[in-house]
């Protein structure tokens, strides 16, 4: 019998950095998936192949390694309900180069088919926290934001600590573009800690702010007033200036974005310094725009899994 289950990619829609401090984000699932398929063993074995590549372990020694860092972590996690090892296979419809946290999709698919697998029940709640365990444990730091999208799906609101996730009633479609390069978020954390290292109090404030764009835009999405929704994100795009993460390449297209009739607000999508921007709206095929489309669109369908 294999074990199956696939979880959406994630984008920020607001709330970056202000969610690591305890504010409210809002955050989406896109109809781009990660898909984990497990095949138990009769033996100890543990070999993982994806498109990063191939690797065989055994379950008595699992040792966390690159490039499957994320994977051995949520292994180790449930290695000792784990009586023999597994053949895990990885197949994922976006890259891992671009911002659509593959790191908390995968975590949250091998999460699902291991406790399907070992008949482990739990709630989606419960889900969010082991992953944002999980991620935190590997990266450092980790709002858990993308692992509760991955987990609900839809756009979701939420705040880390205390842990509050809200799966908001309505959708809305998005221009999705990726500048051609992306910083890894611990890198970018630590480029703004640096940058305001003298100005400390400034920094909260800046995402006290940011954390009241996304309280305000909650509201309004659940009034379906989606020009509210275009005007805070540009609002909010202005404080991420604030933060030092905009660059020339990502200023080119949210400008470019926000003269598209079609497009009511733009901003950067995740912590910045490259990486994509989100637009609220669909822009025409045939209207130019600097950096490279990605067809998605937000979708309802959080994690799923299967026994085939």
């Amino acid at each position: 019998m294999l074990f199956k289950a696939s979880a959406p990619g994630s984008l920020m829609l607001m709330g970056e950095y202000a969610v690591l401090q305890g504010k409210q984000a809002l955050v989406c699932a896109v109809d781009k998936r990660m898909t984990v398929t497990l095949a138990p063993r009769a033996d100890k074995k543990i070999i993982i192949t994806s498109a990063l590549g191939h690797l065989v372990t055994d379950l008595s020694h699992l040792n966390v390694e690159l490039p499957f860092q994320f994977v051995l972590t949520t292994l180790k996690t449930l290695q000792k309900k784990m009586h023999t090892g597994c053949d895990i296979v990885i197949t994922s419809e976006f890259s891992d180069k671009i911002g659509f946290a593959s790191s908390a999709a995968v975590t949250t698919a091998l999460l699902a088919a291991l406790t399907l697998w070992l008949n482990i029940s739990l709630t989606q709640t419960e889900m969010v926290r082991i992953a944002r365990t999980i991620v935190r444990k590997v990266q450092g730091l980790g709002s858990g934001a993308d692992v509760a999208a991955c987990v609900f799906g839809g756009i979701v609101a939420y705040r880390a600590q205390p842990l509050v996730i809200e799966k908001l009633p309505y959708l809305y479609p998005l221009t999705v573009i990726y500048s051609g390069s992306k910083t890894p978020t611990v890198q970018a954390v630590a480029h703004v800690q640096e940058y305001f290292q003298t100005q400390p109090q400034l920094f909260k404030q800046i995402c006290q702010l940011i954390g009241n764009c996304s309280l305000q835009a909650k509201k309004s999405i659940c009034a379906e007033d989606w020009l509210e929704v275009g005007k805070l994100m540009n609002m909010q795009q202005g404080l991420m200036d604030a933060l030092n993460v905009n660059t020339y390449d990502l200023n080119q297209i949210i400008e470019t974005l926000r003269h598209s009739s079609s497009i009511l607000g733009a901003k950067i999508s995740g912590s910045g310094l490259g990486d994509c921007v989100v637009g609220l709206g669909q822009m025409a095929e045939d209207e130019k725009i600097p950096g490279v489309r990605i067809p998605v669109a937000i979708t309802h369908q959080g994690v799923i899994c299967e026994k085939i």
